[in-house]
């Protein structure tokens, strides 16, 4: 399977640094549409056999203009939904980011227990997200875009089994619209070809 991992255009929970986790959340602002818009004419040349999205708000507006062009409906996966800040739902101190950040760190530590209070745990989070894209194999779909949310993009990514390196994270987050292109290596295995422009 080739797998693009998209994150979402841009908010004004982004533009605050809200902790803006559960549903709807904001949908896009003028930047964030105009960026979604970009998107789409950016991958035109992709061949998608699927568009799937987060079903917040602003995941399903980034990826309805992809879909139009191609005359494909976007599906909704909760799976695809962003890292549950739970208690620390909207904050935007430094605190908080700190926190919620500290988390999905200790994940990829090998702490799959740790979780924010009112949030959810490594194993539960990751677990959501893998389900949609083995779906997705299963169903027979060789080419897809997945439309979802910074954390639990960088997230996941960075606890796959690939030639993708996590330090790429501190030095190239994943932007607004930013996105990498997989390819399936096999037995949860994957080959990151594109992180964000550059090919790797």
């Amino acid at each position: 399977m080739k797998l693009l991992l998209i994150r979402h255009g841009e908010t004004a929970s982004n533009v605050v640094q809200a902790l803006d986790t559960a549903a709807p959340g904001a949908p896009l602002n003028e930047v964030g549409v105009a960026q979604a818009e970009q998107l789409a004419r950016e991958l035109a040349a992709e061949e998608l056999d699927a568009v799937y999205s987060s079903p917040l708000i602003r995941a399903k507006m980034t990826a309805t203009p992809m879909a139009a062009t191609r005359g494909l409906a976007v599906a909704e996966f909760a799976g695809l939904s962003e890292i549950s800040a739970g208690e620390l739902e909207m904050r935007t101190d430094l605190e908080a980011q700190l926190a919620y950040r500290d988390v999905f760190f200790k994940w990829l530590q090998g702490d799959m227990k740790a979780m924010l209070p009112g949030g959810e745990d490594g194993r539960t989070a990751l677990d959501r997200f893998s389900s949609v894209i083995e779906r997705a194999t299963a169903e027979g779909v060789e080419s897809l875009a997945l439309v979802s949310h910074g954390a639990m993009l960088m997230t996941w990514l960075a606890s796959r089994k690939s030639n993708f390196n996590p330090s790429l994270l501190a030095r190239s987050p994943m932007r607004n619209t930013g996105f990498a292109v997989l390819e399936s290596g096999g037995a949860d295995s994957w080959i990151v070809r594109n992180w964000q422009g550059t090919e790797l």
